[in-house]
């Protein structure tokens, strides 16, 4: 078994101390190795992690790499998606030493299928997959990405000691928004508008959670850039031009009017402007991009979401032998394109769709990072930049946000840069 840093041996003995524990170290500072090696140390005989999809042959090999035999664990890794379908049935079925959920944020939202088949109907444990594991360890680098309600399944169904009220039973999700967030209610359901009584809900968490940064823990790490990178376009299609000026124009600046960025309710209300402004992106994505590796940069990592940006960048830069990953692909082909450009010199390109290559994989590979469409939740861009900035990386790393000049995407843009970097440099 390889050794462990000093840091990472005391999360070993953070997960095997405690049936349940949550393990939010900042992403790239090893918590699968952490937590198979607590694995060892409690002496489990089976094992079942559950991962997006992106990220289960990763656990496999690490299981095979970390554990101190193998061959004497049962071992099961499924995705969020398979757990929650063709597979609940079995593994409902039988009792599990360990249950890892590894980025746990896939459970932020207590209505989701998923959630309800790991923590049960109402989060509490009761019918759920968390009631068939002696020991339940969370991992996430952003237990929270959007707002701290997103804390609840999992405080509620891991750790119900922690929500403890006057009365002793433990704080419903309603109570939990009242003590500690400020918003509204709207057609959408309501709205998080902010945080109160942090201190206390830190207070509420802290025994069961284990949080390090990369500065105190690796110092001698290279540090993390951010930039933006505002390109033209020979012309703006007529029809992004219609969207900035009607509806889906004054969605955006009206919340940037407001010093925010658009929420939720935005994306589909918006929908047609990001798709368009993606597409107007490539052309002049592609230029930078060929013109950079063409100047010396070894290898550069695009992230995008629409799966037609997507494409047109693989076509446009099929000179650099791209690696694709997006949502479509099955879990094989997701690590073969890891395993590609981290190990092939003639891939110099890696695009991926930000839900399904934004978590759970490494491309140390490369040291520069474009965001050619980026998300409006600061934490998901974050998480995605972290594929680069982890360890193993020898490089400083460059991220870049592209903007569009003359359009709104300009205006939203430094502002995701912004929330972004300061969200890299603060603990959740």
């Amino acid at each position: 078994m390889p050794d462990l840093y000093p840091y990472q041996t005391t999360g070993v003995t953070f997960l095997a101390g405690r049936g349940t524990g949550l393990l939010a170290d900042e992403q790239g500072l090893g918590k699968t190795a952490q937590a198979i090696a607590a694995v060892d140390r409690v002496g489990a005989k089976s094992i079942l992690v559950i991962c997006p999809a992106s990220a289960c042959i990763n656990w496999q090999r690490e299981l095979t790499r970390w554990l101190s035999d193998p061959r004497a664990v049962e071992i099961r890794v499924v995705s969020y998606d398979k757990a929650r379908g063709s597979q609940k049935k079995g593994l409902m079925e039988q009792c599990w030493d360990v249950l890892i959920l590894d980025e746990v944020h896939f459970l932020k939202s207590w209505k989701a299928k998923r959630t309800q088949t790991v923590y049960g109907a109402l989060c509490d444990g009761d019918g759920g997959l968390v009631s068939r594991a002696k020991y339940i360890w969370a991992l996430s680098g952003t237990p929270a990405p959007n707002d701290v309600t997103e804390l609840w399944p999992m405080m509620r169904a891991l750790f119900p000691e922690s929500l403890a009220t006057e009365r002793e039973a433990p704080m419903g999700l309603w109570d939990f928004r009242r003590r500690f967030t400020t918003g509204f209610q709207t057609k959408y359901g309501y709205k998080v508008t902010g945080g109160k009584n942090l201190d206390e809900l830190k207070e509420r968490l802290a025994p069961h959670m284990l949080r390090r940064k990369t500065e105190d823990v690796l110092p001698d790490l290279p540090p993390i850039r951010y930039g933006e990178v505002t390109l033209t376009s020979k012309d703006l299609p007529e029809g992004l031009r219609e969207a900035e000026a009607g509806f889906e124009g004054d969605v955006i600046r009206e919340a940037l009017a407001a010093g925010k960025l658009p929420g939720p309710s935005a994306v589909v209300a918006t929908s047609t402007l990001r798709r368009l402004t993606g597409l107007t992106k490539v052309d002049p994505v592609i230029d930078l991009v060929t013109y950079e590796l063409n100047e010396g940069e070894g290898k550069i990592v695009l992230f995008a979401h629409h799966r037609e940006v997507i494409n047109q960048l693989n076509w446009g830069l099929a000179g650099f032998n791209p690696c694709l990953l997006h949502g479509g692909l099955p879990e094989d082909q997701r690590q073969k394109a890891v395993d590609s450009f981290q190990e092939d010199p003639s891939a110099r390109v890696f695009i991926g769709q930000l839900t399904a290559a934004g978590t759970a994989i490494t491309l140390t590979a490369a040291s520069s990072v474009l965001f050619v469409e980026y998300s409006w939740t600061p934490s998901d861009n974050q998480q995605a930049a972290k594929r680069c900035h982890r360890i193993g990386q020898e490089s400083s790393v460059l991220v870049r946000f592209v903007s569009l000049a003359g359009s709104l995407d300009e205006q939203i843009a430094r502002v995701v840069r912004d929330k972004t970097e300061t969200l890299s440099k603060v603990i959740s």
